[in-house]
């Protein structure tokens, strides 16, 4: 049997984890089986044996794929050196998030809760998702004070309470998405602007 180009086994595997996401979606993370993702895939059952252990290492090699593009994703929004205002900036960031979450055949937006399920019983995809996390805090911090150097933010409100709250709008704003069937970014970029502005002088 002639041997796969690296090209052709990196599209089998995203074809494998690009089915399981599609049976989580549909059925729920504890109603999906191993038979439901080879079916899913098209592959044979010896094809994707050959590629995961089993059900729990496939979702695993979802969730970490899909942290770790969208950490990708919006590492130019979030690191922007010269932010533009809290509301404009959670816009940006949201924007990013579903454009992310829609390129694939499966919104990944709509299955990330099933994601953070499951990381919490696998110990390295945990820590894995929970620094990518602290990350997006982090610069979220690094924001607040650039804001309150220029004035937009008050000089009283502390940067790291602030990016607490930042990085619970974006997490609470995939959440509806997957929970509630949509969220509106403008909705939340104008709360955000409203709750950030700085006080009048």
């Amino acid at each position: 049997m002639p041997k796969l180009l690296p090209a052709t086994r990196d599209e089998r595997r995203l074809q494998i984890l690009n089915a399981a996401r599609a049976c989580v979606d549909e059925h729920g993370l504890e109603a999906v089986s191993m038979e439901m993702i080879i079916a899913a895939s098209g592959l044979s059952v010896g094809t994707v044996y050959r590629y995961f252990a089993g059900k729990d290492d496939i979702i695993s090699a979802a969730v970490l794929g899909g942290t770790t593009g969208l950490a990708e994703a919006l590492a130019p929004v979030l690191g922007q050196d010269d932010p533009p205002p809290p509301g404009e900036y959670m816009g940006q960031v949201l924007r990013a998030i579903v454009s992310y979450g829609s390129r694939g055949p499966v919104d990944l937006t709509r299955v990330a809760l099933h994601g953070w399920s499951h990381s919490r019983t696998d110990a390295g995809l945990r820590a894995a998702v929970e620094s990518v996390q602290r990350a997006a805090r982090s610069q979220f911090a690094a924001a607040c004070r650039r804001w309150q150097a220029a004035g937009i933010l008050g000089a009283d409100a502390d940067p790291e309470a602030v990016a607490e709250l930042l990085l619970s709008v974006t997490l609470g704003f995939v959440a509806q998405r997957s929970l509630a069937g949509g969220a509106s970014i403008e909705a939340h970029a104008a709360a955000v602007t409203a709750l950030l502005r700085a006080p009048a002088r």
